[in-house]
Parts: C-alpha cells; structure tokens; sequence
C-alpha cells in the first residue's frame, strides 16, 4: 500500500530539514538559507543550500537536490518507505497499518525476537567452550571480532535450543516458523544448527534474521545455514552488510567474497566494505541491496571457482544492474581468510589492486580454455563473451569492446557486429540507467520555462492561471511536462503544493527532483512576480509559434518539391495564418 499523502504532510510539517540535514554537516546561516559543503561531491566553496521556509535542499555545484525525504535516501542510501519511517520515528507520526501489512509486521518482530534469543543462547555457550574458543582462537579469529560479530556455538545436543525457546515461553508455532528446528517423522522437532559455530545474519537495522553455523572439524556438510523465512531469504541479503555499508558508501566500491571466515578474517585486518554472497549464486536482489551503496564491486573468487562458464555468466547480472564489476584471484588453494593469514592483509590488498575488469577476465580464463587460433575456438569464446558485451548499455564502451575481441581472435569486426545482433536478451527486467545529476536537469528546458515553474510552486494561483492559459504539450523538455502534469492534476483548491510536497511525486525521478529544487530555489530574485508571469508566458508563447513556423516552412519546401499543389495550398494558409496572429 502507498504511504498516504495526508501522513507524508504530517510528517513533513513536524519535521525541520536544517535540524535534520545539520546533525549530518556543519550549516551556516546565509540570508534566509542555510549553507554548506555539499555531502555529495566535493568542494572547497559551500555551494549545498538549504531552505527553512521551503523545505527543501539544492546544491548549486552538482545539481543535487529534493525534500529531507530526499537527502535521507541519498545520504543514508535508504529506499523511500525507509526514509519514510525513519522521519515518522523522529517526528512521532503513527504509520498506518493496512490489515495484513499490521499482521505481517507483527509477526516480523516476533520472529527477530526470537532470533535474538537464540543469538545470545548461542554466544554463552560459546564463551563456556574452551574448545570452540580454541578453533576461532586458532583460525586467528580474535575476541573483540568474536563481540563484533556475535559468534556462538551451537551444542552437541539435539534439542537444547528448543528447550532453551520452550523455557523461554516461545510458541511452538513460532519456533518453527523461524527455522531453528526441524521436525521429524514422529511429528517430534529437534535443532537445526548441531555442534557448529553460528554466524548470525542481520539486516541493515541490526535485526537478526538468519543465522549461518560451521562445523569445527572437516566433516560434512560444512555449512548449514537457515532456511528462507518470512523475514530472511538468502537470495536477498549480503553477509555483513550491516557493518559494511558506512565503509562502502565512503569508497564506492564493494569487496564481495563467499563465506563467513572469508569475510571475518579480512574484517578484522581494516577491510570494512566487504561482503559475503551467503553461499548462494549471485542474484540482482543482492546486486541492487549493493547498489544502494557502492557503484562497483570487486569479487573475490576461488580460481577454480571462478573458471566455470556458469560462474562467469553469473558476474553479467552487475553489468544489468549497472554495476562496475573486477574480479581480484587469490593464489590456487586459497581463499581470502587462509590467503590473509598466510601472506598477510598488503598481499590481499594488492590482489584487490590488481583485479581485472569482468571483459579482460572473461577473455583471459576463456582463451586459456579453448584454442584462439582454431575456428571452433574463436566461435566458442565468442559465444561466451557477447552476451556480456551485449549488455552493456554504452554504444561505445560497446563497440570499443568489440574491437578489441576481434583483435584478439584475429577476426573481422563485422562477423562480430552481426553476432551480437543474434544475441538474444531478456530486456523485460532491464533497469532503466538514472542519470547523475547536474546543474541543469534537461538540456531542452529554457528559462522562461523554469521561471514559470518557479512562480507556481511559490504561489498556488499561478498554477490555475497557467493551466488556463498554457497546455502541457507548450512546454518544451520531458522533464518539465512531466513535472507540469502533476502541478496541472492537483487540486486548485488547493494551494500548498510546495516544492517539498512536489518532490513526493518524483522520488524514483532523479532529473525531475533536481529540476524542481533548482526552480524552487531561484524565486528570490524575482521581485514583481505579475510580469514575470506574464513575460513567460509570453516567450512560451512566442517559442512555441516559431518552432511551429519553422516545421511548416520545412513541410512548404516537401510539398514544392513533390509538386502537391493542395497540400501547398493548405501549408502556405496556415503559415500566413501564424505570422498574422505573431504579428497581432
């Protein structure tokens, strides 16, 4: 269900965007605004504005703007319903509940409590097992990242946690429900993690969802992890990424590994943005929870691994999400936790330095396997590499990627060309790229355009008076008929649309809450705001007949050369028509 609008108002109203956006950075008192170094690039001279009386931010030097719904999904890489929730905390504004979305939010905190009852009942009994201890102790795991991590053990016993929960008062329904116990044949259940190390999993709250459990010996199976619950699927979440998010965002670049021990080790070395896969093949759910907080990511991998045709056509699912992939190798018979402790954390992090991009990889594991120089090499390696390429949204990363395979098999870059035609992609589930913001949103958007916009967020009669005088196709630039339809539905009645209550419209349209926060921040220059209405209105006017005047001269010169008479008759009248109303 949509957040109600009544409720973001609400929230909005209680909450002041400089008290806010001030406990993340140092603002300074600039006229009527407020000033500061904008968070989101660099920059010596304070650009990043903030307005009290509005509501909103805008940064002058990148373009960066929106409400403090806005800037918390920017600078905490929230989605909007978390940012939403966040505010709706500080403010006390009640969120609705719809019915089984309060049934389903019961039943989540329900089961991260029970969770976290297992995770402490876990790390006693790992503090009073001198064995267990010895085995972290040994893999060079050390106390404090034992606390950090909070590493438990779970006995030998078949239903000590489930006598443990049953003490505790927990429902048996419930226990199941969350995955810590299996039942049998007889109906009977029994613990599902048994004489093993648990890694607990947790959300980007901190909430435990999961839990993962080792064995401390080399039996099999090695990893047991929990099955998927109602608040924990494997294919969604990333190892860590509750510690790793702040380091991520700081960097931009993720460092993904696969296991536990992967991630722990080089954790506690200063590595911090690094995450692991769960054991799980890499989904775009776990690609698009990265995004949210680093644009590329280094996969650490196994070389054996790593050399399946399987495991490579899984990397392109970055290359979909729009994610910068490298691939570091780590020495054959190691993985990132043995590698540290063996040759130190500086080798590691040179391998990370090292690592190459996803079509350099590809192309180099590939020519290692099939002959180059045979035909039924080049046709394999080709048919493995395009696909990724294909991929790729940028026409000439594209095409230079496709100059160098034909370099490299030593073939005409035109066989190739139409080769990749024949690629056939599942484009349905293709993300559409948002752009960077910058100081101007679209490129056909003019002045008077922007200045018009400017006045009805400023003052709600303008709109009706525009909506009256101006239709949507007379402004130029999608941006702005996007923006100016939504102005145009609301409710005339009505005039509070601010910009902040604007922006609400265009959370997942970057361009558009740019464009809206560089409008709104523009109105204090203007001072007699009946003629700069009148005067935008004008040159939309005056814009529009002449873009018309030129298109009906194009069409004149067409009908001349075909020699059709009535269709010259009918132009040449309606240009007369047009230049007597301009002249008019």
């Amino acid at each position: 269900m949509p957040i109600p609008e009544q409720v973001l108002d609400e929230i909005q109203n209680k909450v002041d965007i400089v008290e806010i956006i001030s406990s993340y950075l140092p603002l300074k008192k600039a006229g009527r605004n407020y000033k500061g170094l904008c968070p989101f690039h660099n920059e010596k001279t304070p650009s990043f504005m903030v307005s009290q009386d509005k509501q909103i931010y805008h940064c002058f030097g990148c373009g960066a703007g929106g409400n403090v719904f806005g800037f918390l999904m920017r600078h905490e890489r929230l989605e909007f319903p978390e940012a939403v929730r966040l505010m709706a905390e500080k403010a006390g504004v009640r969120m609705p509940s719809f019915g089984s979305d309060k049934d389903s939010s019961s039943l989540a905190n329900k089961l991260c409590e029970i969770n976290e009852l297992a995770c402490a009942f876990y790390q006693t009994n790992l503090a009073n097992n001198k064995e267990a201890l010895g085995y972290l102790r040994a893999r060079g795991v050390q106390d404090e990242t034992i606390k950090t991590f909070r590493l438990g053990l779970a006995q030998r016993g078949w239903d000590a946690l489930l006598n443990f929960l049953n003490k505790k008062g927990m429902p048996q329904k419930l226990i199941e429900s969350s995955g810590l116990v299996i039942s049998n044949e007889k109906g009977g259940h029994y613990d599902r993690f048994r004489d093993r190390i648990i890694f607990p999993i947790f959300d980007l709250r901190n909430k435990i969802i999961g839990f993962g459990g080792r064995v401390l010996d080399s039996s099999l199976p090695k990893y047991v992890n929990s099955p998927d619950t109602f608040i924990y699927s494997k294919g969604k979440n990333l190892y860590g990424m509750n510690l790793a998010k702040e380091e991520m965002k700081k960097k931009n670049y993720a460092i993904m590994v696969e296991g536990y021990m992967d991630l722990i080790v080089p954790y506690q070395t200063g590595i911090r943005n690094i995450v692991a896969s769960l054991g799980t093949a890499l989904t775009e759910d776990q690609v698009r929870l990265m995004k949210r907080f680093a644009k590329t990511c280094v996969m650490v991998y196994d070389p054996d691994e790593a050399g399946e045709a399987a495991s490579m056509r899984n990397l392109d699912v970055f290359i979909k999400e729009g994610l910068s992939v490298y691939i570091a190798t780590l020495k054959k018979g190691y993985d990132p936790d043995s590698f540290i402790r063996n040759f130190g954390v500086e080798s590691f992090n040179d391998a990370i330095k090292e690592a190459k991009n996803l079509f350099d990889y590809k192309l180099e594991l590939l020519t290692s396997k099939f002959d180059p120089r045979s035909i039924n090499g080049k046709v394999e390696i080709a048919q493995e590499i395009l696909p990724t390429i294909a991929k790729i949204d940028n026409a000439i990363l594209q095409s230079g990627l496709i100059k160098r395979l034909a370099q490299a098999l030593i073939l005409d870059e035109e066989s190739l060309r139409l080769e990749l035609k024949k690629v056939k992609l599942d484009y349905s589930h293709r993300p559409t790229m948002r752009k960077a913001p910058s100081g101007v949103a679209d490129a056909a958007l003019n002045g008077a355009d922007k200045m018009l916009l400017t006045l009805m967020l400023e003052e709600g009669v303008f709109i009706k008076r525009a909506k009256d005088i101006l239709s949507i196709d007379e402004f130029r630039g999608r941006v702005m008929e996007t923006v100016v339809t939504v102005l145009f539905e609301h409710d005339p009645e009505d005039r509070s649309m601010s910009a902040s209550r604007l922006l609400n419209n265009f959370r997942e349209n970057e361009e558009a809450g740019v464009f809206i926060s560089e409008a709104a921040s523009m109105n204090e220059v203007i001072s007699d705001r009946e003629k700069v209405f009148v005067d935008c209105v004008e040159t939309i006017k005056r814009e529009n007949l002449k873009k018309r005047l030129g298109a009906l001269q194009e069409s004149i010169r067409l009908a001349q050369a075909s020699k059709d008479e009535k269709r010259l008759t009918e132009l040449v009248t309606e240009y007369n028509s047009l230049v007597k109303a301009e002249r008019g």
